[in-house]
């Protein structure tokens, strides 16, 4: 008679030898890693598509302040101000804060100095345009990681056309 015990490994090696179970053991390990990562890359993604959002925002308002003459309706400034708003107004939608300056320094010497006036300054003048989003990431792999609030800026520096 031929009892379970008579095999090599005896009880202990049939039950090490089973496999039933381990791709759900492997699967209850590595999911929650893999989900953080894919979570992660589309947070990545997102935050990238922004950033490309206020670039362009801010190529299209410094293109809009190059010329002094003023728009049909309102001021160039007024009109910068449009056209940000149009491409970034979908990030305030969810909870993003856009904010617009144009400092009007007057020569590229004055650039980083306090010698600024607000607006889009006059024939000639050097202006920067500075646009800054901020906002909580998407997923909130960001607020895991400590940063509670992204911003995305960008800074044109142009000279009006003369």
């Amino acid at each position: 008679m031929t009892t379970s015990s008579s095999r090599p490994g005896g009880v202990v090696g049939v039950v090490l030898a089973d496999s039933r179970g381990t791709s759900a053991i492997e699967f209850a390990i590595f999911a929650p890693v893999m989900f953080i990562l894919v979570l992660g890359m589309v947070e990545l993604a997102l935050d990238m598509i922004v950033d490309a959002s206020v670039q362009i925002a801010a190529q299209a308002a410094s293109r809009a302040g190059l010329t002094t003459s003023n728009p049909a309706s309102g001021t160039r400034a007024a009109q910068a101000q449009s056209i940000v708003t149009s491409i970034l107004g979908r990030w305030t939608a969810i909870g993003a804060t856009v904010n617009i300056t144009e400092l009007d320094y007057g020569t590229y010497g004055n650039v980083n100095t306090p010698t600024f006036q607000q607006g889009p300054g006059n024939l000639g003048d050097i202006v920067s345009y500075n646009i800054t989003v901020t906002m909580p990431g998407f997923s909130g792999i960001p607020q895991l990681l400590g940063v509670n609030t992204l911003t995305f800026q960008r800074n044109y520096i142009v000279q009006n056309e003369k």
